[in-house]
């Protein structure tokens, strides 16, 4: 009943609240937030993102490294590649934009996401990766915003989660810049019917497409060097640890530009914290 119930709790109170809350009405998982987090030292433990510093109380997926793992060969391959500039529609709390960034150091930083309270927690995010000064945060994404942010010379990569919203836009004919981009967006059939098909329709002639879907999670996808003593103690919150609570299967799209031949190569950046 309580796992059926995580994501109207998460929709009706925001992720400050929630953590005022957590201590009072989940006291266990409390306790195991809190030897996690001493683990990990207060950064992202595995993953792309590794070394990432995260605000207080995340998301325990983030945490751990093990958010939308399925994804984690994608990014290394995507953070490979020279971008002038990265575009994130649907910014949350800052993962991916500052994730991102800290791989690519010399791309532009442009950040779309709807809520004031998530915008503060997006900037505090970039502030404490050293992010700031290259990264612009703005508010909710329309076709005529997203225009602008993808338009200009260089390479673009889009990455965007806007929960059904990608079908007004991905777009090309309504964003024309789209044509040339890269995108990486999870689609949201649970959401609305039939957006992965409309999108990969829409861009078909003008990108190479390929679906990556989510799996089940496991105990195994649960990194036990975090913290060795978590995985004999509290087996059944590690499980928990790293479920994203999606609702169904989803897929994301890599959609890849015909017209631009593909970005060289870099070493990757370090992921040593500093």
């Amino acid at each position: 009943m309580r796992k059926a119930l995580r994501p109207l709790y998460r929709a009706l109170f925001g992720e400050r609240m929630r953590a005022r809350l957590r201590p009072l009405t989940y006291p266990t998982d409390s306790l195991f937030r809190s030897l996690a987090w001493r683990g990990a030292q207060g950064r992202v433990f595995a993953g792309p993102f590794a070394g990432l510093r995260l605000a207080p109380h995340p998301f325990l997926p983030h945490l751990l490294g093990t958010y939308e793992c399925e994804l984690h060969d994608v990014i290394e391959s995507l953070c490979g590649q020279q971008w002038t500039r990265i575009v994130n529609v649907g910014g949350g709390n800052g993962f991916y934009i500052a994730g991102l960034g800290r791989r690519v150091p010399d791309a532009e930083l442009v950040v779309f996401e709807l809520t004031a309270e998530a915008r503060a927690v997006i900037t505090a995010t970039l502030e404490r990766n050293g992010l700031a000064a290259r990264a612009t945060v703005l508010g909710a994404a329309a076709p005529s915003n997203l225009e602008a942010a993808c338009a200009g010379p260089g390479s673009t990569l889009v990455v965007m989660d806007v929960e059904g919203a990608e079908m007004e836009l991905i777009d090309s004919v309504l964003v024309p810049s789209l044509r040339g981009v890269t995108i990486l967006v999870e689609t949201h059939d649970v959401i609305r019917a039939g957006c992965r098909d409309a999108i990969t329709s829409r861009l078909a002639t003008t990108h190479r497409v390929r679906a990556i879907a989510t799996r089940a999670r496991t105990i195994a996808d649960f990194p036990t060097s975090v913290s060795p003593t978590l995985s004999w103690m509290m087996p059944a919150h590690c499980l928990d640890a790293v479920q994203e609570w999606r609702g169904g299967r989803q897929e994301w799209l890599l959609l890849d530009p015909l017209a631009r031949a593909p970005a060289a190569p870099r070493a990757p950046v370090s992921l040593s914290p500093s």
